[in-house]
């Protein structure tokens, strides 16, 4: 009996020993010890306190050959602000583009808001230039907005230079929603009738 007692506690002694082998294969000292403590925390989930942290403009490994560096997006990515505009190298057929913002007091408003916080510091309050930073030393003249040339362009015309820029003028596709710019196009509209009144507006104005 004494002997099956032994053999009975060398086979427990043995199990608790591989189990102990098993587990220190499987857990990592991680967190080290602080304070009173006198050794440090077994942590099986080391990898969860020592990852790596990368910021989008620091370089990062890379596992194609090439040098570390940020990571190229995949295919066709875009950023989450992306407004995609067909008619970018087509000015022509931008031309053809027909406002969807309707010209009433409501749209007006909205376009002389966006007119007045983008567009003023240039063209001036009418439209002629006269714009906060335009003068001697300052930002050269540029060309009035009501003007027989700017009054013959189509709409689109006017928002495919609000949206890519021309001549000195910088692109504003960055700064104004496309409803924003197609408001502001019904503003320079206004603008210009108020220089130049149609038939319609003259007979307006003589019923008053």
């Amino acid at each position: 009996m004494r002997n099956a007692s032994k053999k009975t506690l060398t086979v427990r002694a043995a199990v608790v020993l591989s189990a102990c082998a098993l587990l220190s294969a499987c857990v990592e000292v991680g967190i080290p010890a602080d304070g009173d403590k006198p050794w440090g925390e077994l942590n099986p989930i080391q990898g969860m306190h020592s990852t790596p942290d990368y910021r989008d403009q620091e370089a990062q490994p890379r596992y194609d050959g090439q040098p570390p560096g940020m990571r190229t997006p995949p295919p066709e990515t875009a950023p989450v602000s992306y407004r995609p505009f067909a008619y970018h190298d087509a000015p022509d057929e931008a031309a053809q583009l027909q406002n969807p913002v309707p010209i009433n007091d409501e749209t007006l408003r909205y376009g002389k808001l966006s007119y007045d916080t983008t567009c003023v510091v240039c063209h001036g309050e009418k439209g002629q230039g006269q714009g906060y930073v335009v003068g001697e030393q300052k930002y050269p003249l540029p060309p009035s907005l009501t003007t027989q040339r700017a009054r013959n362009m189509t709409d689109g015309q006017i928002y495919y230079i609000i949206t890519h820029g021309q001549a000195r003028m910088w692109s504003y596709k960055s700064q104004l929603y496309p409803i924003e710019r197609w408001a502001v196009v019904n503003y320079v509209r206004a603008l210009q009738r108020a220089d130049y009144p149609e038939p319609q507006d003259q007979q307006l104005l003589s019923e008053k």
